[in-house]
């Protein structure tokens, strides 16, 4: 067993000290920025609606007071 040199990328064991990456795609917004919150509307097929479900969502956020973009 040899001592470790905290490089965990290039390390082959599997020890309790092996630091688990992490992956975040978060962005942190813009400071002026007034957006709250992001919904994707996603698909991994063609012609299921997604545009239709979109339109109809802002709409309905529309009446009910909310602002989308």
């Amino acid at each position: 067993m040899s001592e470790c040199d905290n490089d965990c990328n290039s390390c082959s064991q599997n020890c309790g000290e092996k630091k688990k990456t992490k992956n975040d795609f978060s962005v942190k917004p813009h400071e002026m920025s007034s957006i709250k919150k992001v919904i994707g509307i996603v698909s991994g097929k063609g012609g299921v609606g997604k545009s239709l479900v979109t339109s109809l969502l802002a709409v309905t956020m529309n009446r009910r007071g909310y602002h989308s973009a």
